[in-house]
Formats: structure tokens, C-alpha cells, sequence
């Protein structure tokens, strides 16, 4: 079978992939979650390259300057 994944950010293609799929459907499932995941990351990019300066936090500051779920203490900024 033949995959494909088209991903668009503000309406501009900044992937396109298209992978034959074949075997099982554990190794189907298998390969389609790995290009997806590709796909996931470079989408992530676009995304950020996307965003106009100054680029918004990832998640929101709490307290003195922890950012909340990533226990890495305080921001070096």
C-alpha cells in the first residue's frame, strides 16, 4: 500500500512524503508510526520557523522562573 503525508503550515507544503508499506500489520503499523513521527518533527520545525519574533515560550513560567513540568530549575535566560 502506498502512504502518503502532505503537511502544510500557513498554507505553504513543507513536507510531502510517500512510502510503499508492506509485511504485516505490526510492520505496517510499525513504519507508518516512524514517518509519522519524522513528519511530527519536521512539522514542529516549520512551525517554529514560522513564528515571528519574539517566539512565545513553550509552556508558561511559574513561580521564580521554573517552567512548570520540566524540573530542570531555574532558566538560565
Amino acid at each position: 500500500m502506498q502512504v502518503e503525508i502532505t503537511v502544510k503550515v500557513n498554507g505553504r507544503e513543507v513536507k510531502k512524503v510517500f512510502e510503499q508499506v508492506a509485511g504485516t500489520l505490526e510492520q505496517m503499523e510499525e513504519k507508518i508510526d516512524a514517518m509519522t513521527r519524522q513528519v511530527a518533527c519536521e512539522t514542529l520545525q516549520a512551525s517554529v520557523e514560522a513564528t515571528e519574533s519574539p517566539r512565545p515560550l513553550f509552556r508558561p513560567r511559574v513561580g521564580d522562573c521554573v517552567t512548570e513540568g520540566t524540573g530542570r530549575g531555574p532558566s538560565s535566560d
